[in-house]
């Protein structure tokens, strides 16, 4: 990552004041995670955040390396409509490789300058769930295992941490059933936090430039925004597959307060940064209308 100016330094502190102490959410997916230099310039810029004054929590998943170990360990990955199925005997390598994901951040991000918490056992975990139902064709709810949603938040005990250091949870949650882990998708994880904490801005980071008018054609990334242009463009089914609970995710942050959502490309170690500091960067999702169209640069 180059070394930020002292102009940019002074931006960054002024508009952590601007925010008023309220945090930011960044997700970091799996897929974004594939590449090490990528994943070092973003805690070294989520370092530089948090020294400027910003208040951080950093969210992850694991994707591929959940499939890399399910695959040595002769299981075959099975997802329905965009989610692991999850029996216990995925489950346990779900929390076996987050768990390591986990302490491997926290580890490099105090490497690299920042104050870090990871969370990575079941005991003082600060997200709650329930198993997680889809409904399927016939109208009858397809079960997903121990896959869950987020349905509680320990803010006070989130919010302590974020005095001095950056939270860095795993998609999971404790069953409010059963007291044992839950599979969560770590975008509605990140949705459910920034709701919890009222969250200035959510930022996803994930394997493709932002959102794209032409899915070959990385040039086509829809710099900015509001949320009734990107509810058309599901309509209209520009938005696809996976991007689609990446963007559910974001209308769950606006819903909950946030003033913006973005949707960066993880791959780039610059992109965290340049997004604080107001270059042009990923897709911004806004609730309403922020002063100019939705531009395709």
């Amino acid at each position: 990552m180059p070394p930020l100016t002292p102009s940019d330094r002074l931006e960054l502190v002024a508009k952590a004041q601007a925010a008023q102490g309220r945090p930011v959410v960044v997700k970091l997916g799996g897929s974004a995670m594939e590449d090490p230099a990528a994943t070092r310039g973003t805690l070294e810029a989520v370092a530089e955040l948090q020294a400027a004054g910003f208040k951080l929590v950093l969210v992850h998943g694991g994707g591929k390396p959940i499939d890399r170990a399910m695959t040595a360990a002769g299981l075959t990955p099975v997802k329905v409509q965009g989610r692991r199925f999850t029996d216990d005997a995925t489950l346990a390598i779900v929390v076996e490789v987050l768990g390591d994901l986990n302490a491997g951040l926290e580890r490099d991000l105090r490497n690299l300058g920042g104050r870090a918490l990871g969370y990575g056992e079941l005991a003082g975990f600060p997200l709650f769930g329930e198993r997680l139902l889809l409904p399927g064709l016939d109208l009858n709810p397809v079960d997903l295992g121990r896959v869950g949603t987020v349905t509680r938040v320990e803010v006070a005990a989130l919010l302590a941490t974020l005095k001095d250091a950056v939270p860095v949870l795993p998609s999971l949650a404790v069953s409010d059933d059963d007291g044992g882990w839950l599979n969560v998708n770590a975008d509605t994880v990140a949705a459910a936090v920034a709701k919890a904490l009222g969250a200035e801005t959510v930022l996803f980071l994930t394997d493709t430039p932002g959102l794209l008018r032409d899915l070959a054609d990385p040039a086509s990334r829809i710099a900015e925004l509001t949320r009734a242009e990107c509810e058309q463009l599901l309509h209209d089914g520009v938005i696809t597959g996976g991007m689609v609970p990446k963007v559910e995710a974001c209308f769950d942050a606006l819903d909950a307060g946030a003033r913006r959502a973005v949707i960066l490309d993880g791959r780039d170690p610059h992109a965290l940064l340049d997004d604080a500091l107001g270059r042009p960067a990923g897709t911004a999702i806004r609730a309403r209308e922020p002063g100019r169209r939705a531009s395709v640069p």
